[in-house]
């Protein structure tokens, strides 16, 4: 039985299950190249479908992570703000219009939109509950056959987050939070007042500032925009802090008064900018603390899961893994919306249809492969050069390249699921020279200079990296780096003395630890820094979408399966 799973706003995203297992899922934006694409997966819904050899006539499923028609708090909510703040009514008003002829048009419109470009189907349309299709895309792929379920995001439907117990293939709520108290609202806000954009996922930029500031601010923030009461739940003042004024830029005097003027896009970035976004930071943490906290009271379980876009601030999940209480925690690699679309098909699988499970996520590489020659057509009438090698001779010149300090684009096998680049799509580095991560910030990524970059690191290896031995396949937690090893891997280690890494497994991804291993041998370093294969755009899809990148940049070398190429 195959189901196929959408998410269809922004982050559009496809998933194909056959039988319970995935076989394809992969994010709009790879193939269409707009950051975040918002409207129908029609390209991702085509190769999911491609990929397992069917039609949607095959289809018995199609599962969906919104019910759009869930309307009646938000309106409620919208009515409230009348009488106190008319700026606040008519930004939710003309947000509510915009979506309702945009995004939500297209929801009440999938059978018509899915049958025009696909032909017709017997499949049966489901609509899960958005945060419930967050917690299935990581309780069902989880190892856990109980645990307890937080899941946090900007909004989906009239609810901000959701507590729940996973036990088997149920999933039973404990408590919600509804709009207009949400963590991710609230720190898309700042991301538009610290200057950067929202639209473009830029709350990532104001994690990688939090800690190069001092957080002067949390105290206040605490105190008058977000509070927590302990008992799974929390409070945003919107008169501070409201999330539809900040899409336009437009901020309090309350605010104002409290951090100071916003920035501008193309202003200086000063000390007391760094200072918010620690603030920020701080106060999130705190709260998710809090959060998880009452969730662990409740369930009694050792055992956590995390999604949500909220659940991809690695800052914040190291924080749980380290001081929660939880003993085992597990955080799906497409932790935002686009996850939504492999949570709403496994559960009408599990949850709905009541198999069992058996399927469990260890790797992403979920996305298109492409064979060599795919990769020399792509090549052909191109300013390169290239040779075919051996896979031995790959590995070696691939590490060596990187031992003398060049930077290769390494573009190898099927590509992955989510927001990290994680051996399939990425550039990669030696994560010794301090020196090069300036030079891929300004010369290759065009990005800030406070931003990190992370580590990938023989799974064997973890212990004498961090003095611990844990699981992180999916580059989403950040960790403290033990102090003898910070001087070895400068280049990989933040500020603060942390890194977010990719422990690599020799079973799932054996060409890419072979290659980490051949640096080891070379270097006795276990590491390699791992940046995505992009520039200013999603990360690359295809062996045309490599080569295109790899032209604009400055790296060295090309691999892409057997093919070393290098530019004339």
């Amino acid at each position: 039985m195959y189901i196929l799973g959408l998410t269809t706003m922004g982050e559009s995203a496809a998933a194909l299950l056959r039988d319970g297992q995935l076989v394809a899922a992969a994010e709009e934006e790879r193939f269409s190249r707009k950051k975040h694409h918002i409207g129908f997966p029609f390209n991702a819904v085509r190769y999911c479908l491609d990929e397992a050899g069917i039609g949607l006539k095959d289809v018995a499923y199609v599962g969906h992570y919104w019910k759009p028609w869930v309307l009646g708090h938000r309106i409620i909510q919208t009515l409230a703000t009348l009488p106190t703040a008319y700026s606040h009514f008519r930004a939710r008003v003309a947000r509510g219009r915009d979506q309702l002829t945009g995004a939500y048009r297209v929801m009440f419109k999938l059978r018509s939109t899915l049958e025009r470009n696909f032909g017709p189907g017997p499949y049966q349309l489901v609509y899960v509950d958005h945060h419930m299709s967050h917690a299935a895309s990581a309780f069902l792929v989880s190892p856990f056959d109980s645990a307890a379920v937080f899941t946090v995001d900007g909004v989906g439907e009239d609810t901000t987050t959701l507590f729940a117990h996973g036990q088997g293939t149920r999933i039973r709520e404990i408590s919600r939070v509804r709009l207009p108290h949400s963590l991710g609202q609230f720190y898309s806000a700042v991301t538009n007042f610290l200057g950067f954009d929202m639209f473009q996922g830029d709350e990532y930029k104001v994690m990688g500032m939090a800690a190069w500031g001092e957080p002067e601010f949390a105290d206040a923030l605490h105190q008058k925009v977000l509070k927590s009461n302990g008992h799974g739940d929390f409070r945003l003042d919107i008169s501070y802090v409201d999330h539809q004024l900040a899409r336009k830029n437009l901020f309090s005097e309350k605010m104002k008064q409290l951090l100071g003027e916003p920035r501008l896009p193309k202003e200086e970035i000063l000390q007391r900018h760094f200072n918010v976004a620690a603030s920020a930071q701080r106060v999130l943490e705190d709260i998710a603390m809090d959060l998880v906290e009452y969730l662990r009271r409740q369930t009694h379980e050792e055992n956590l899961v995390m999604a949500g876009g909220v659940a991809l601030n690695s800052v914040m999940n190291g924080r749980i893994v380290r001081d929660s209480g939880f003993k085992n925690i597990y955080i799906q690699p497409a932790a935002m919306d686009a996850g939504g679309s492999l949570g709403s098909a496994l559960y009408v699988w599990h949850t709905v249809l009541g198999h069992g499970r058996e399927f469990v996520m260890r790797h992403a590489y979920t996305g298109p492969g492409f064979t060599q020659e795919q990769c020399l057509q792509a090549i052909q009438d191109r300013p390169l050069g290239y040779v075919e090698a051996s896979e031995e001779d790959v590995i070696q010149r691939t590490a060596r390249s990187v031992a003398d300090g060049k930077l290769v684009a390494w573009f190898q096998g099927r590509m992955e699921w989510g927001p990290r680049a994680l051996g399939s799509r990425s550039f990669l580095a030696d994560p010794r020279r301090p020196e090069i991560k300036e030079t891929i910030n300004r010369k290759i990524k065009l990005r800030e200079p406070f931003r990190p970059f992370a580590p990938s690191i023989l799974e064997e290896y973890c212990e004498e990296v961090f003095g611990a031995r844990f699981d992180a396949p999916f580059m989403i937690t950040v960790f403290p780096v033990r102090e003898e090893m910070k001087k070895k891997i400068p280049a990989v280690i933040h500020v603060d003395g942390t890194a977010r890494p990719q422990l690599v497994s020799k079973k799932e991804s054996p060409r890419y630890w072979k290659v980490i291993d051949e640096f080891r041998k070379i270097s006795g370093v276990p590491v390699v820094l791992n940046t995505s294969f992009n520039i200013q755009e999603p990360i690359v899809c295809t062996p045309q979408d490599a080569v295109n990148c790899f032209l604009r940049s400055d790296a060295d070398l090309l691999v892409m399966d057997r093919l070393l190429i290098t530019k004339k």
